[in-house]
């Protein structure tokens, strides 16, 4: 059975920006969706080698932003741990809906320091690769030809480089109108295993 909201995106194969998805980002009281740099972020999959055995997907961060923008790395679509935080969806070929796996809670150091921040000046792209053994059992008759999606919610963004963020926008970025948050979703990727 399709977990509510799954099914319909899971099917779709799209490309370009969240907002040519329809994915809009959830403004700050005082902040337009037009402010938002959210929409112009672009988030792309790739199988670094097909019939590798762990399959490994890159994920992509690319900003179609007019400026620098920069993100907060913990449970983005390039956090290293985001097989095991949930964000990646994997459905098996002929399935309904996403396979339920194991996830993790992790303690993070608060506030981030710079090493959790990416500035992407406009056109910039960060990667990180998701090993499909990343600890998470998988079995690999149910890799061959599944569907991987990277679904979540940024946890902050903000429109300039990360030597301009001030301390209290990195304390609380939900509070903060400088930071933004709202939801990404890659395109949709077959694995050749």
């Amino acid at each position: 059975m399709c977990r509510p909201g799954y099914g319909a995106i899971l099917k779709r194969n799209t490309a370009g920006s969240n907002q040519e998805r329809g994915i809009s980002p959830a403004a700050m009281p005082g902040q337009s969706e037009a402010e938002s740099p959210i929409p112009g972020l672009e988030v792309s999959l790739t199988q670094v080698k097909a019939s590798s055995s762990p399959p490994v997907v890159t994920v992509t961060v690319t900003n179609r932003n007019s400026f620098p923008v920069t993100l907060l790395t913990y449970d983005s679509p390039v956090d290293r741990a985001a097989l095991r935080l949930g964000i990646v969806l994997v459905t098996p070929e002929g399935a309904h809906g996403p396979l339920d796996l194991p996830r993790i809670q992790f303690r993070r150091v608060w506030p981030p320091g710079p090493e959790q921040l990416v500035t992407l000046a406009p056109g910039g792209q960060t990667s990180s690769e998701i090993e499909f053994d990343d600890g998470v059992f998988l079995d690999p008759a149910q890799l061959a030809g599944a569907k991987v999606v990277v679904k979540g919610r940024w946890k902050a963004v903000w429109k300039m480089v990360k030597e301009d963020i001030g301390q209290a926008s990195l304390d609380d970025p939900d509070g903060n109108p400088d930071a933004f948050q709202g939801e990404f979703q890659s395109d949709e990727l077959e694995l050749v295993v």
